[in-house]
């Protein structure tokens, strides 16, 4: 599956046995803080409203293993500087907790990366949408019939992808949880592509789980191409974020599929995108790589290996990503043809997931 924001690799996490903060009820300052920006207003008033010194802050996170400067958290709350770099984000997700926030509260409000160096590019210089397919093919025909024009105007924060794949390496279906900020008021809709590999004549299902309802929903039978509107319940308003949730099923591949990836593209930036495989445990790929390329396909990364647990579970992580895309192929241990039970839904190996926003 591909989306035009995001691709992975793990990363560390803070030791489990130190506990979370209590939540307390939040000053209404605080709250609304919460919901506007800008983030260094946040959390200068969170830092005040927890009555802990800076000195505390500091030793309770060295105690969670994600140690920070008493002077990078005195810019952070000036606005001087911003946490951006891998091991800040982790240090600010456990600041949330010592400041007794809920989780995502302040990382919510930092919006894409400052532009560094040539590899960074800005909303307003990512390329048009169009330009990332064929301009002769069905996908911009399709893009063409919806309003994608706002795109732009919702930020990225965090996207994660869980991809459930069966006993035979097919996968059956993916999950899709994406917070997203608005940077203008009436944003009230994602437009997502999804470019499958199954040969069945059955259409892929979209279906909304949280926070939206379907649009126009667009198909292209003969590619297994999918162009859907994500209505959100309501207009945003600008700085208001909104945390929603769709499914992607699609029916059995066909006997000549051979593919078993699952990859997104990203024309712009996302924070952090999880991506998360669930393969059979009876089951396990005999092999199982996440990879990055540009737009064209071209690799820009060693490809790295991702080990499972005994659950049948891997995931990988990639921050501050796009453009470009990122994905997970493996190499099912079975032949996909000696596990295709007919009522099976399965979810495609190559799939495009294009993400849009719309007024």
């Amino acid at each position: 599956m591909t989306g035009p924001d995001t691709v992975t690799r793990s990363m560390p996490t803070a030791p489990h046995a130190l506990r979370t903060e209590t939540q307390r009820p939040l000053p209404p300052e605080l709250t609304e803080l919460l919901r506007t920006g800008p983030f260094e207003s946040a959390l200068r008033t969170a830092i005040r409203a927890s009555r802990l010194s800076l000195e505390r802050i500091q030793h309770r996170l060295r105690a969670r293993g994600t140690p920070v400067s008493i002077t990078a958290l005195s810019y952070w709350q000036s606005g001087r500087r911003r946490p951006e770099r891998p091991d800040s984000l982790l240090a600010l997700h456990q600041l949330e907790n010592v400041l007794g926030l809920p989780d995502g509260a302040l990382s919510a409000l930092l919006g894409p990366p400052r532009p560094r160096g040539r590899t960074r590019q800005a909303a307003n210089q990512a390329p048009p949408l169009s330009t990332l397919w064929s301009p002769d093919g069905s996908t911009v025909e399709l893009l063409n019939r919806v309003d994608t024009s706002p795109d732009g105007k919702l930020t990225r924060l965090s996207q994660h992808d869980v991809v459930h794949v069966d006993a035979a390496g097919e996968q059956r279906k993916a999950r899709v949880r994406q917070l997203v900020r608005a940077e203008c008021n009436g944003a009230d809709r994602w437009v997502m592509v999804f470019d499958g590999a199954s040969s069945n004549d059955t259409p892929t299902v979209i279906r909304p789980v949280r926070s939206c309802h379907l649009g126009q929903v667009l198909t292209d039978h003969t590619r297994d191409l999918v162009v859907a509107e994500l209505l959100f319940d309501h207009a945003l308003e600008r700085g208001e974020t909104i945390m929603l949730e769709y499914e992607v099923v699609e029916p059995p591949a066909g006997p000549q599929h051979e593919e078993h990836t699952y990859c997104r593209l990203f024309r712009l930036p996302v924070r952090q995108y999880v991506l998360e495989m669930q393969f059979d445990p009876a089951h396990p790929p005999e092999s199982c790589e996440s990879f990055v390329t540009d737009p064209s396909g071209r690799a820009v990364e060693t490809p790295t290996s991702l080990a499972l647990d005994r659950h049948g579970r891997t995931h990988t992580v990639k921050l501050d990503f796009g453009l470009g895309v990122f994905g997970v192929r493996w190499t099912p241990s079975e032949p996909a043809t000696q596990h295709c039970p007919a009522n099976d839904p399965l979810t495609t190996a190559s799939a495009v997931t294009s993400s849009l926003a719309a007024r």
